[in-house]
């Protein structure tokens, strides 16, 4: 009766190579292997969610998430599973970090034609030491809420978010991959979604996922972390609101003493006209602010590009050349903006308007730019 063959798993961006070890090595393994590739981290989480892999072999260089962040993606939800890296770019930095996130092994990818029956008894013996993958999910600490749904969101999980934090305990529902429902306390919606990703630390547990009371949120998830994100910069300004009605109490402490002061101290001698003294206060009020009525954002597109300027993803872009260019246009002008300015990395360019809003971020393997058009709330919603 013959062995079961044992499943690897290789995620590479080039295609070529995939071709090539599926040639190659499938070959040499005949029998012994069943050989499985992708592309990129989120196929590789979809088919680690299908089916059960004795070995995953990664890359170090890919595009949106490399091989570091995927072998900490690995190590959160597969701590089982055995995993390696091949790659070209073979320094002892690279070494380092790749053992230090969970990698087993670190290999150069094969030159020679000997190179690859090396390569083929090393990854058996790495496949064969594989543990028992079980079913189980553990809880996640010291990782962004952030990190755990584009992990769930990727690879398209359907399961519920647990949060708590101090007091506060909340749930975030995803459904194949997309986020269908937030709640906390009485909060629900994107309104709950918002509050629970602006907390600052606290520990949260993947749980099977159930059908929640009610669906409150339809936009996509892309849209939703980074619209989470822009609200919690925005809402970090109330620690400085703070700030600044301590130090307007402090002044006014002063300028009470001060006078005090003036009162205790025998008045001045009015200037003769058309002098005025330098004390004299003209106070402006302005009108009350006009009062907008309630919008609600909706996506009219959205493109990510990596940082070779490809198209990883795009939704309603009509013209993708054009926001290619803008954005390659962006990273120029941000990088000269920090040369000149002491102000660190430029990261975000947001412009409003009143009918729409668009946002770019910039990080160092990718881009990404939405654009919202905002309409106004309807007795309904």
């Amino acid at each position: 009766m013959s062995a079961t063959p044992k499943r690897i798993l290789f995620v590479d961006d080039n295609h070529d190579f995939l071709s090539i070890i599926q040639t190659i090595l499938g070959g040499i393994a005949g029998e012994k292997w069943e050989v499985h590739t992708a592309p990129n981290a989120g196929m590789a989480l979809q088919l680690l969610q299908d089916r059960q892999v004795d070995l995953v072999v990664v890359d170090v260089h890919m595009p949106v998430v490399d091989g570091f962040q995927f072998l900490s993606l690995l190590n959160r939800k597969h701590p089982n599973l055995a995993k390696a890296v091949m790659t070209s770019d073979v320094t002892e930095a690279h070494r380092a970090t790749c053992l230090s996130h969970g990698a087993e092994a670190f290999l150069r990818k094969p030159v020679l034609p000997e190179d690859w029956q090396n390569l083929f008894a090393k990854l058996s013996e790495l496949a064969s030491r594989t543990k028992a993958e079980e079913g189980f999910r553990g809880v996640l600490r010291r990782v962004g809420l952030q990190d755990v749904l584009q992990m769930e969101c990727l690879s398209r999980n359907s399961s519920v978010l647990e949060i708590k934090a101090r007091q506060v305990q909340g749930l975030i529902y995803i459904e194949a991959g997309q986020i269908v429902h937030a709640e906390v306390g009485e909060r629900a919606g994107e309104e709950a979604f918002n509050y629970l990703m602006a907390l600052s630390g606290g520990e949260f547990n993947l749980k099977p996922f159930l059908e929640p009371s009610q669906r409150t949120i339809s936009a996509q998830w892309e849209f939703l972390i980074m619209e989470a994100a822009r609200k919690r910069d925005e809402d970090g300004g109330e620690i400085q609101e703070q700030v600044v009605e301590q130090e307007q109490e402090q002044l006014q402490g002063l300028l009470q003493g001060q006078e005090q002061v003036r009162q205790e101290t025998p008045p001045r001698q009015p200037l003769p006209d058309p002098f005025i003294s330098p004390r004299t206060q003209f106070i402006v009020k302005a009108p009350p602010p006009k009062v907008e009525p309630p919008q609600r954002p909706e996506i009219a597109e959205f493109v990510i590009l990596s940082s070779q300027a490809d198209v990883l993803y795009q939704w309603q872009c009509e013209d993708i050349n054009g926001r290619i260019g803008f954005l390659e246009f962006l990273s120029q002008r941000a990088r000269q903006v920090a040369q000149g300015l002491p102000l660190g990395a430029f990261e975000r360019f947001e412009v409003h308007g009143s009918k729409s809003r668009a946002i770019a971020q910039l990080d160092s393997d990718h881009a990404s730019l939405v654009r919202t058009n905002l309409t106004a709330l309807t007795a309904q919603d």
